[in-house]
């Protein structure tokens, strides 16, 4: 039903999708983005560096452990099967950058680590941000920790732990939240648990941005009730991540963009 779901979600989305670098777009704010964010071609200096640490890992044969906190068993994996089904692709990894850059983002949450490559992009924008990224399995936990090490990455702490059980306590250890990639567990009840435990500390520029948003009906409703919350004011879809803005200066508005 999952795989059905998500077939049917992208033909849907290939046929709504629109505002490709803000055609049809009135919200200044909003061409502005899409054309200098979304839509921005430039080769920014961290590109290189981080693509060709995810090379290494889609070529890395090496067998292992991970354990699903969901069921509570574990399983074997390539670091290569890792880097090619559980990684941001280049598209949307290099757009979480240019969010943060763009936003001046310095207090940088992610749950979800994996080998760590989104979290590298969040990192680069600035580093003198720090970024606080959880992760619920040990031992990408320790990979993520020293591909940061190699790769000179001192801004970045990553937390080890059930990121159900850790993130009221990471979210109450700072003032407020910059910009916040939730790439967790893809049920809708957990989604909205980790939006409204990181909802006060959001100020008038935050940017919270959701993966996989298609990825199953559980997580599409999430999204959408994510969009509908008093609290957000814009929200843009780009297929395989949504992005929301708290910004009160704007209007409510709602963009499915072709990206």
């Amino acid at each position: 039903m999952k795989k059905l779901f998500q077939a049917v979600s992208a033909v849907k989305y290939c046929l709504t999708a629109s505002h490709r670098k803000g055609f049809g777009v009135q919200s200044p704010f909003v061409f502005h983005l899409l054309n200098h964010v979304f839509f921005e071609k430039g080769k920014y200096y961290c590109y290189d560096k981080i693509e060709a640490i995810r090379t290494k890992f889609l070529s890395d044969k090496k067998v292992v452990q991970l354990v699903d906190y969901g069921t509570g068993k574990s399983r074997s994996r390539t670091v290569a099967d890792i880097a090619r089904k559980s990684v941001k692709s280049k598209k949307y990894a290099q757009l979480l950058f240019r969010l943060v850059n763009f936003n001046h983002s310095r207090t940088i949450f992610e749950l979800g680590t994996s080998l760590g490559i989104s979290t590298m992009y969040l990192a680069s924008a600035d580093f003198d941000s720090k970024v606080i990224t959880m992760e619920g399995d040990p031992t990408l936990c320790k990979m993520a920790r020293k591909t940061f090490k190699d790769n000179g990455f001192h801004n970045i702490n990553v937390i080890n732990g059930n990121i159900d059980s850790i993130l009221a306590e990471t979210v109450a250890s700072v003032e407020t939240l910059d910009f916040v990639f939730f790439d967790a567990n893809h049920t809708k009840q957990a989604t909205l648990n980790y939006f409204q435990t990181c909802l006060p500390k959001i100020h008038k520029n935050s940017i919270f941005v959701f993966d996989d948003i298609r990825w199953s009906a559980d997580m599409w409703s999430a999204w959408n009730t994510i969009v509908e919350h008093p609290s957000v004011r814009l929200a843009i879809d780009v297929g395989g991540m949504g992005a929301v803005w708290f910004n009160t200066d704007l209007t409510k508005q709602q963009y499915v963009v072709a990206f």
